[in-house]
């Protein structure tokens, strides 16, 4: 009687590494091909320092995971959310913020829909702009100030990623970032949102 294959740890590890072989030849291969054609078509536009930074603080609050970053091509969700989302939006995002729970609304085309203000308000009180919010409060985010000690590794980083920083902008970054507070280059980023694509957008 031949033994089990199931227990096999040598057919485990040949599986593994065809399946592996597999996804990488289908998933990552034809993208890395297709890079150029997305950055000539891309109308995305490299998140300066500032941003860079809101988005390292959107993501350490977890506001990822109550919003999505991605309008599905569905009529009732353009309508709503505005233009829906397509591959060469995100070829500086690293990594993406998709999502997939909606807690709260989509946040792909919030541009410049609100002011600064009206952030800081929403932010501070979410419940004083929209009373049926169910969003925490976010009140310290206006007292933590940043140095910006850590901002030129991670645009360097970007950049070795494919984000065409300039050795100026990467310069100047930390210098953008001292002094300013969380909630402050937080706003600066969710006001980026949807802004490269601004003339694709209908905030109805």
């Amino acid at each position: 009687m031949s033994a089990d294959f199931t227990k096999s740890l040598v057919i485990l590890i040949l599986s593994t590494f065809v399946i592996a072989s597999f996804s990488l030849l289908v998933w990552v291969v034809p993208n890395l091909l297709r890079t150029p054609e997305l950055i000539e078509g891309s109308r995305a536009i490299p998140l300066t320092a500032l941003q860079v930074a809101g988005r390292d603080v959107y993501i350490s609050e977890g506001c990822h995971v109550c919003h999505t970053q991605m309008v599905r091509p569905l009529e009732p969700e353009v309508k709503r959310n505005g233009r829906a989302n397509q591959e060469s939006d995100d070829i500086y995002e690293f990594p993406n913020l998709w999502g997939s729970k909606r807690t709260g609304p989509d946040l792909t085309n919030l541009g410049r829909k609100y002011s600064d203000q009206w952030h800081l308000l929403h932010l501070i009180d979410p419940r004083s702009v929209v009373p049926t919010s169910i969003m925490p409060a976010y009140p310290w985010l206006f007292e933590q100030v940043l140095s910006g000690d850590s901002i030129t590794g991670k645009m360097e980083t970007l950049r070795r990623l494919g984000v065409p920083y300039s050795d100026e902008e990467i310069s100047e970054a930390r210098l953008e970032i001292r002094g300013k507070t969380k909630g402050e280059v937080l706003i600066h980023y969710l006001q980026s949102l949807g802004v490269d694509t601004a003339r694709e957008v209908n905030y109805e």
